[in-house]
């Protein structure tokens, strides 16, 4: 007997070109009306259609909350809820693991790595208090820490050792700005220069005039880009003093919050 039933189904799904499961009017080859609401006969509406699902009957597509199915999988909201959802993913390589894009359509294309893309990916670094009397025990050529803190890293293999003022960057281009407000008021100091030592063993300095006294309040931003190569690279937060200026001594007071170390990484 139940050789005979099994012979019978069997006999059926092959000789019917289509299969419906809650509706007599199968549009596909497989044919899920969840919502039973499909019209015997025609072709459902758009409204119906949102709560079936399908695979079509010459392409093999798929097709959710539509029974036109025209990409391999074609998914179709109702306005309201968001389609699709994915959860419990790993963590991805942003160095080697590709973007998704959606175009104006809907379908869902490759864009390329962060890397490729050259997308910023940024670290700041920022003074949180006033620094008084900076580099008054330092002499040309001579630097000093900055008790800077990390606000923000985006950059994957950065690592920062909040005790030293050190960064260790990964391989990749770079660009990096150190911004500095200051105020000295030592007598006969008109022109400060500083200097900022970046990873590669690059020394930039910043040299400006401005008037002397109390109100000498002045300020800078040192840059550099660069392409490290190695796959670490180490430097610490300091800021020297130049050759170029004449202010020496007590009196320099590194401002908080505008000092700051901003690092974009714009791909290998």
């Amino acid at each position: 007997m139940k050789k005979a039933l099994l012979f019978c189904l069997f006999s059926v799904l092959y000789t019917q070109a289509q299969v419906g499961i809650l509706t007599s009017n199968p549009q596909g080859a497989f044919h899920v009306d969840a919502g039973r609401d499909n019209p015997t006969t025609g072709a459902p509406t758009a409204a119906q259609q949102l709560n079936d699902f399908i695979v079509a009957a010459s392409s093999g597509f798929v097709g959710i909350g539509t029974t036109t199915p025209t990409n391999r999988l074609h998914v179709v909201g109702n306005g309201v809820d968001d389609p699709v959802s994915v959860s419990a993913l790993n963590v991805g390589d942003t160095k080697q693991d590709y973007l998704l894009g959606i175009t104006s359509t809907g379908v869902i294309k490759s864009l390329g790595t962060l890397d490729g893309l050259s997308i910023p990916l940024p670290a700041l670094f920022t003074l949180g208090a006033d620094a008084n009397n900076f580099l008054a025990s330092q002499a040309a050529g001579s630097s000093q820490v900055v008790n800077m803190s990390m606000i923000k890293n985006a950059i994957p293999g950065l690592t920062w050792n909040g005790t030293t003022k050190t960064i260790t960057l990964p391989a990749g281009t770079y660009v990096i700005s150190f911004t500095y407000e200051a105020l000295h008021n030592s007598p006969g100091c008109d022109l400060s220069s500083y200097f900022f030592d970046f990873p590669n063993g690059a020394r930039v300095h910043s040299n400006a005039p401005h008037i002397e006294g109390i109100l000498a309040l002045h300020g800078g931003t040192i840059s550099y880009t660069t392409k490290l190569t190695n796959s670490s690279n180490s430097f610490t937060i300091n800021l020297g003093r130049g050759q170029a200026g004449n202010c020496t001594g007590t009196g320099m007071l590194l401002k908080k919050n505008s000092t700051h170390l901003l690092i974009y990484r714009i791909g290998a």
